[in-house]
């Protein structure tokens, strides 16, 4: 399962980077070179944007990629830093289950207005929010899995 998950966002991540780059580089050719300026562009690049980020930081949750400052932690005996460890990992659940939260709420409020170009709901660009959490939650949460299961290191899920 979180391979396949892995596999999907990668590939969903691929193509919208990719499709970012074809419309910001088409829509400057279009604008400077032709004279003939796209006026949805900008509303679609920011859209794919927050979703590339959202989405983007499960990645890094799942590769440990996240800066981590651990100066003081290593000098901690194993016990006490795996304890710290699952602290932060419970920390940052809270919090995101706070983006899941607040996110559906903030599509739920923003699904009424529409960009002005593309006349699509913004609830599609605030949805990127409460779906990347749900993501980072569940890499959490396999992390974690694994960690008692005796093949995950000692690093963290959160990491």
């Amino acid at each position: 399962m979180p391979r396949l998950l892995d596999r999907v966002v990668g590939s969903v991540l691929a193509l919208i980077m990719g499709g970012m780059t074809v419309l910001v580089f088409s829509s400057v050719v279009l604008r400077y070179v032709l004279n003939n300026p796209v006026t949805w562009s900008e509303e679609l690049a920011s859209l794919l944007f927050a979703w590339l980020t959202f989405v983007g930081a499960y990645v890094g949750f799942r590769t440990h990629s996240h800066i981590r400052i651990d100066t003081l932690t290593m000098y901690l005996p194993a016990g006490v830093r795996s304890g710290l460890l699952r602290a932060v990992d419970a920390g940052v659940l809270l919090i995101l289950g706070i983006f899941v939260w607040q996110g559906f709420s903030l599509v739920m409020t923003t699904w009424s207005l529409e960009f002005p170009a593309m006349e699509i709901s913004r609830g599609y660009l605030y949805l990127s929010l409460p779906i990347g959490a749900c993501l980072m939650l569940a890499a959490i949460l396999l992390s974690s899995r694994s960690d008692v299961g005796g093949r995950g290191n000692e690093e963290g899920p959160g990491c």
